[in-house]
């Protein structure tokens, strides 16, 4: 595995489990802009732009 998919992997299972954590805080819109706008990059960068917006991460 190159160090490129485990990156993948990484961005993925921390989106997995921030998306899943999410109900147990209260984040304010300044919270969830910096969130999204890491995502973007992030799913960018790693091509998890499709998989993000199916599974309502962005």
């Amino acid at each position: 595995m190159t160090r490129y998919q485990k990156n993948k992997e990484e961005v993925r299972q921390f989106a997995i489990d921030w998306q899943a954590d999410f109900s147990n805080h209260n984040y304010s819109y300044s919270e969830l802009a910096v969130f999204q706008d890491m995502f973007s990059r992030l799913g960018r960068k790693y091509g998890l732009l499709r998989e993000f917006r199916e599974n309502g991460i962005l």
